[in-house]
């Protein structure tokens, strides 16, 4: 009988210290996660505030009504706007000259 309650003593030991374990891992794996979530929230707030610095830019040329041609061409380029009936063609060759 004693062997038997040593060997549940034991058992006990090594769960409470496989479970211990078990609990600092995951700490460190956690801390790590919100770490680098931190740092991806970080760069998505560094983003916005240099997209909201250029729409405040663009809403400033738009605004002046100065840069029709510009406004323009970044619609064409970017946005791929065109005028109503008005043909544009690609070219698919892959030749840039």
């Amino acid at each position: 009988m004693a062997k038997t309650k040593a060997k549940k003593v034991k058992i006990l030991k090594f769960a409470f210290i496989a479970f211990s374990i078990y609990v600092v891992v995951s700490f460190i794996v956690i801390q790590s996660d919100i770490s680098k979530r931190k740092d991806n929230l970080d760069a998505a707030k560094n983003e916005l505030e240099q997209q909201q610095y250029l729409n405040k830019d663009i809403m400033n040329i738009i605004n002046s009504g100065e840069n029709s041609e510009y406004i323009m061409r970044i619609a064409r380029e970017k946005l791929g706007f065109v005028f109503p009936n008005e043909r544009v063609f690609i070219d698919i060759s892959g030749n840039n000259k």
